[in-house]
């Protein structure tokens, strides 16, 4: 239950969804470096959606309580740290973290974890490439949040053929 793999189709379905909207916003990330605020208010209700989902699964006992804290706690935790106000392991602005919270919703407390060391490995390779599309030290991040959602869910499809 920490730890889930593999997805239910609804999951995968929510990831499909966040995918598109991160598509769009990816090139408008890299085009203007910031998405649309459009797509930053559909995360945040995705996010804040799936935080009440969690609650009334509790409420009905089909989520354990320990499993609901500890996946929020981490969600809060990575997105505390990932803020460009405090950020050490990421510098994102506001909408980049709001994109990952609403991905990382869908997972399993491990999961998150798994999730944000996935956007660690994807953002040190492809910000060579990235660095081209923003100035200074700033890139457009959306493109990394894209193309690990895109690992997760070809990850999660592929796994279980392979073990």
């Amino acid at each position: 239950m920490w730890l889930e793999f593999a997805f239910s189709p609804l999951t995968l379905y929510g990831l499909a969804f966040l995918l598109g909207s991160y598509s769009v916003a990816t090139l408008s990330d890299m085009k203007r470096m910031s998405a649309q605020s459009e797509f930053v208010s559909i995360w945040a209700i995705i996010a804040i959606g799936l935080f009440v989902i969690d609650v009334y699964l509790m409420g009905i006992d089909e989520l354990r309580w320990e499993i609901f804290v500890g996946k929020w706690l981490i969600i809060v935790a990575f997105s505390l740290i990932s803020h460009e106000r405090l950020g050490p392991f990421f510098h994102l602005a506001t909408g980049d973290v709001v994109a990952i919270m609403a991905a990382a919703a869908l997972f399993a407390p491990l999961m998150v974890v798994v999730f944000y060391v996935l956007l660690k490995v994807v953002d040190l390779l492809m910000a060579p490439a990235l660095m081209s599309f923003g100035s200074k030290n700033v890139y457009p991040f959306m493109p990394v949040v894209f193309m690990t959602t895109v690992v997760v869910i070809v990850g999660t499809l592929l796994l279980p053929k392979v073990m």
